[in-house]
């Protein structure tokens, strides 16, 4: 018998009161939290709720996705967007970031992200994307990616807890072609083996982790904010 592809939705974070209680926490440790309060009690996520989680007008949320690919297939990462929309109950997320790689100098992480970035582009040509974005890579691999890409990344986010000092060869850049430059503090493997491995069991494997927040646009209130794990049990 065959593996087969499971989706775990932590539901809206912001209303598991056991999240409410431990501030401070990392994304890491927020996830393996809310995923062991799931996976004791599936019946206490949230997930129907996580776009109307503030009420209101579509057309006035924000949503945002990082979405942590394991692989460069991008047919898994065109039918992780499919599903992220379908369970968000959204026809379009308006900024996506793909965090793919460990920011290292190297031609293959390259070739990795030419494979998978057509796929956002076809999104975004459907009108299904609105902005996107890249994580955890390398100045000189982004601007490679920039120079290439037929969609051009409007945002890039760097770790500052991994390299202290935004690379002023990048500064400019972002700056010269107006490009976000952001910063974040989520690990490059958003969930480790050994942590994996104890949730889930070791015949289990990650395909990707996507993190997502809803936003009030007109009040920049956070609404919503959750995580998904796309797994092979």
């Amino acid at each position: 018998m065959g593996s087969k592809s499971v989706l775990f939705n932590t539901g809206n974070i912001l209303s598991l009161n056991e999240l409410k209680l431990i501030a401070g926490k990392t994304s890491e440790e927020e996830l393996v939290e809310a995923l062991k309060i799931i996976l004791k009690d599936p019946q206490n996520t949230s997930g129907n709720d996580v776009i109307n989680a503030g009420g209101g007008d579509r057309k006035e949320l924000k949503i945002t996705v990082k979405i942590f690919m394991q692989s460069d297939d991008p047919e898994l990462l065109r039918d992780a967007l499919n599903q992220l929309l379908k369970v968000l109950h959204t026809d379009n997320i308006e900024t996506l970031i793909l965090a793919y790689g460990e920011a290292k100098n190297i031609e293959k992480e390259l070739e990795s992200l030419q494979k998978l970035w057509p796929v956002l582009e076809e999104f975004i040509n459907a009108g299904k994307l609105m902005s996107v974005g890249v994580s955890n890579v390398d100045t000189g691999i982004f601007i490679k990616l920039y120079e290439w890409a037929n969609v051009k990344p409007t945002i890039v986010q760097i770790n500052l807890a991994m390299c202290c000092v935004v690379p002023p060869i990048l500064q400019a850049f972002t700056q010269q072609h107006y490009i976000q430059l952001l910063t974040h503090n989520d690990p490059y493997q958003i969930l480790n083996k050994e942590l994996f491995a104890e949730l889930f069991g070791d015949e289990a494997t990650l395909n990707w982790v996507a993190k997502y927040q809803v936003h009030i646009k007109c009040r920049g209130v956070l609404s919503s904010k959750g995580y998904f794990v796309n797994v092979n049990k």
